[in-house]
């Protein structure tokens, strides 16, 4: 079989997902032509697909130096370095490729996306380069995504909303625009149910993407961190119960109550989410970083010393809510830290 078309092969797999086979096809045609540029670009790509960024950086440059005129080794190469986080790179090879094939959509696609990587994200270039890409294929949906994410970056968040949702349309299981319409909901806080809904459609497309582990780490700590409001409700019933001198059992149905609700929050919660969603959430508190982790443990703290006084005889009952109470309060000045210290640095690296 001839170079072009073990390349035709090697890119027919990348299309269908298979970028391992694609990466032994393109192999194959860079042993019968160590000079094939398309082959280095197919490989490039086919390793990218494999989060192998060092080595697609390696084959996207040999692309570049074998042919100076291909636009499309200028974009497999940016692609890795966007991978391998070397996104002020991408960006520079990102208009090389413009500047070969201004009148390609994927030149101006990779371009804004490499934009919105950079430290601090450029975004209003990265929207400028977004619509022109789509003024030139107004069907791409990754396009959809960069200009989506691009305008909620500007803080224009139900426009950047509302061109995710137009991407949908023309491609409703397009895993990256769930992705995306899920980071913008998060960003802002807003329902879980939708957020969870947006979550499990794209970790059905690409269950490996980091990106979608990181959205999905977040709604679990955003989930937890509801479930305090339920237990901030049930700590005030018990400690009116107990300056009122209740009886034993009115605290321990409040405590039933709260578990009941508190229950079936959670099975919404999990119908919601994608499967396999607790394996995620059973390592969220070690992947998140300290001051988050910090608080997520204090809220644990805090739901347990509730229950605890809900079923605790009075002397212990009285304890376990002014304890609760210490937890909350600790968990509150950490979040506001976290919240500050954030800030702060997101100015600093502007």
């Amino acid at each position: 079989m001839d170079t072009e078309a073990l390349v035709e092969r090697a890119t027919a797999l990348l299309e269908l997902g298979r970028p391992v086979e694609a990466e032994a096809e393109a192999r194959r045609a860079l042993a019968g032509d160590p000079s094939s540029a398309a082959a280095q670009v197919a490989l490039s790509h086919a390793l990218t697909g494999q989060r192998r960024w060092a080595e697609a950086v390696d084959a996207a440059r040999g692309a570049v130096a074998a042919d100076p005129e291909r636009a499309d080794a200028f974009v497999a190469l940016a692609w890795a370095l966007v991978g391998d986080d070397r996104a002020d790179e991408a960006v520079e090879a990102s208009r090389s490729a413009v500047g070969l094939e201004p009148h390609d959509w994927t030149t101006h696609h990779i371009l804004g996306w490499a934009l919105l990587r950079v430290s601090p994200p450029r975004a209003e270039e990265a929207r400028d380069a977004a619509t022109r890409a789509l003024e030139l294929s107004p069907g791409a949906t990754s396009a959809h995504s960069v200009l989506g994410l691009a305008l909620a970056a500007t803080g224009r968040r139900r426009a950047g909303r509302r061109v995710l949702r137009e991407g949908l349309r023309i491609d409703p299981h397009d895993p990256y625009l769930h992705n995306n319409l899920a980071k913008i909901d998060l960003d802002r806080g807003l329902r879980v149910g939708r957020t969870a809904r947006h979550l499990r459609a794209a970790a059905s497309g690409i269950p490996q993407e980091e990106v979608v582990h990181r959205n999905l780490d977040t709604l679990v700590l955003r989930f937890g961190v509801r479930l305090a409001w339920p237990t901030l409700v049930a700590l005030t019933v018990v400690r009116l119960q107990l300056a009122t001198g209740a009886p034993w059992w009115a605290r321990a149905v409040t405590g039933l109550v709260h578990l009941a609700v508190v229950g079936l929050l959670v099975g919404w919660f999990a119908r919601q989410a994608p499967r396999g969603m607790r394996f995620w959430a059973r390592g969220v508190l070690g992947r998140l970083s300290l001051p988050l982790r910090l608080v997520g443990a204090v809220l644990l703290a805090f739901g347990a010393c509730v229950v605890a006084a809900a079923f605790a005889p009075p002397g212990a009952a009285d304890a376990m809510a002014r304890t609760s109470g210490l937890a909350l309060r600790l968990a509150l000045v950490v979040g506001v830290a976290a919240l500050v210290a954030h800030l702060v640095q997101g100015r600093r690296s502007r």
